[in-house]
This record gives structure tokens, sequence and C-alpha cells, in this order.
């Protein structure tokens, strides 16, 4: 089973969690770190005036000789002090700021998927024949369809459009015979050796397997580029928040990554029958898909391996599909 089966993936929490999403803890942990900046400025700020008046101080006993070594240590250990809080202020702001980057790109990816949901729901109240539709668009909860395979661990959303999220276990069959897999070739070794990627850049990307237990591919940001030609490495930052609000940053390489198209990119459509790698609606992991069609030239039909008997499709936003690996 994949190393990330049982960690959290998606919105899908218990209690406060559960109704808010990934947004909450992320948010939480902001404002805490807000509030020790503001902190740490106020030391700040306490300490310059300490420094201004030991200065003015020190002025005045110079004038009348009696300067002492004692003053001038005073001076230093301010010094020191104001130099200390400075920088765990400057660390707090920039920890800060990445967190920023990373909620705004979950948010982004929630408000496009609420879209994609509230698209869904107006074609179903338009169309008398929507109870016969592959979609299931009652938005009542759990779909009485049962899961394709009831020995894997599923984890349930409660979002109505979907009956299940695809399975955490790798041994799941392939998705229907006819779906076409991808031909690796020489061209195609060739473009993922030459590609780079840049500071916050959305990617896919894959963790090195832990005990050689299988990982999924998952949403991260780019943090950090380092080295240059074949030496270069990366560090992602995991867009998915654990049950305390912290966030796991991984050490990669290009070969590990397939970048997302920034937002507003023209993309062509897809055909019928391709495999690809798919960020699955409301979380933060890419499983393996069959195109079934376009919907309109942004979203994609799919059919996720692991519920091809299932009369459930996901509609997902095109960028967010991208080639398959394995």
């Amino acid at each position: 089973m994949s190393s990330r089966g049982n960690q959290r993936r998606g919105p899908n929490r218990n209690s406060e969690i559960g109704e808010h999403g990934e947004e909450l803890p992320m948010w939480k942990d902001i404002k805490d770190k807000g509030t020790a900046i503001t902190n740490a400025f106020n030391d700040s700020s306490s300490n310059v005036n300490k420094i201004r008046d030991q200065e003015k101080l020190m002025a005045e006993k110079k004038a009348k000789g009696v300067l002492t070594t004692e003053d001038y240590n005073t001076l230093d250990d301010l010094y020191r002090k104001g130099v200390k809080a400075n920088e765990v202020a400057g660390q707090a702001i920039m920890e800060t700021i990445e967190k920023l980057k990373v909620l705004r790109a979950v948010q982004k990816a929630k408000e496009e998927q609420q879209e994609v949901n509230t698209s869904r729901v107006q074609r179903a109240k338009e169309s008398a024949a929507a109870a016969s539709s592959l979609y299931d668009f009652d938005g009542s909860g759990e779909s009485s369809v049962p899961s394709p395979n009831p020995t894997i661990r599923r984890i349930n959303n409660n979002k109505g459009d979907r009956d299940s999220v695809p399975p955490r276990d790798r041994s799941t069959p392939a998705a229907k015979a006819g779906s076409a897999e991808p031909q690796a070739g020489p061209s195609s070794n060739s473009i993922r050796t030459k590609q780079t990627f840049a500071k916050d850049d959305e990617v896919a990307f894959k963790p090195k397997p832990v005990s050689n237990e299988q990982t999924d591919w998952i949403l991260g940001i780019v943090q950090e580029v380092r080295g240059d030609g074949k030496t270069r490495r990366y560090r992602v930052l995991d867009a998915d928040v654990d049950e305390n609000g912290h966030q796991k940053d991984f050490r990669t390489y290009a070969s590990s990554m397939i970048l997302i198209p920034k937002e507003g990119t023209v993309l062509p459509p897809l055909e019928t029958g391709k495999t690809v790698l798919a960020l699955y609606p409301n979380t933060t992991t890419f499983y393996k898909a069959e195109v079934m069609g376009m919907d309109g030239d942004e979203k994609v039909n799919l059919k996720f391996e692991g519920e091809e008997s299932s009369n459930t499709m996901q509609a997902v936003i095109r960028r967010h599909v991208v080639e398959y690996r394995g």
C-alpha cells in the first residue's frame, strides 16, 4: 500500500478540519506566527529606544570625562539583543510568506473545483435526463453506487459529486482495457531530461519511497533551486498539511517532477482514451485516469483507475491533468 495511504491528502477531515478543509489549520498557524512577528518587532523597537538612551548617556559622560568600560559593555549587549530580535522576526516573516503562498495555491484549487461543481449542478437542473446521466448531480451526500473494489480503503469526502476517492493500494486492477498507455521513447525521455523548474512553480512530484513502499504523485510548490546542469536539485514543499498544521518539504530532482502549467495557459484538448495523471477533486494527490472527453475548453472528464465500474466520472481543471508516469 502507498506510504501516504494513512495521511491527510484532501479536505475530508473529522470535526472542524473536515468542515473547512486544509485552509483552516494553515490559516491558524499563520495567525499565530503573526502574533510572534508583532512581539518580535515590539522587542526590537524597545531595544532601539534603549540603544538611543544609552548612546545619549555615554555622550554626556564622555563630555564630563567619566565614561567607563561598563558603559561600552552595556551598549554592546543592546546591539547584540537587537541583532538577535531582528533575525527572529526576519525568519518568522519568511516562513509566513511561504505558508501564505501554499495557502493561496490550495484555496485556488478549491475555488476551481467549486466552479466545476456549480456548473455541473446547473446542467443537471436544466436537463430532464439528468437522473440517467453518468454524473451524480443530486448533491445529497454519498452515492449509493458501491466502491468497485471493497477490499481497498477509501475515504469519504461528503461532497455529493462522487462516490469515493481513488484507491490508495497500487494493486488495483488497471483502468479498462481500452485505456491507451503512454509510449516511452527517446523523444519523451529527452524532453524530461531538459525540463527545468523555477522557484514558486506548481508541480506534481513523487517523493522517494521509504522502506520500498510505493508513493503517490502529490501537489507541491518549488521552494528552492540548487546547483546547475546534472547536479541541479530542488526543494519542494508539500501542499498538504498534517494534523498539527505542518507541511513537509522534500529534496528531489527534475525527473521526479511534472510541471503544472500556470493559470491562464492555453492548453490543447486531450484525446479520448488517453492515460493521464490528474489531481483528484478536493485532494492534493494525482492519480492515474482515463480521458473520457473534454468538458468545454478548460475541463476534462475523467474516469479514475479503481472507479471503472462506478457510475461516476470526474471533471478536472485542464491544467491539473498532466502526462502519465508510473
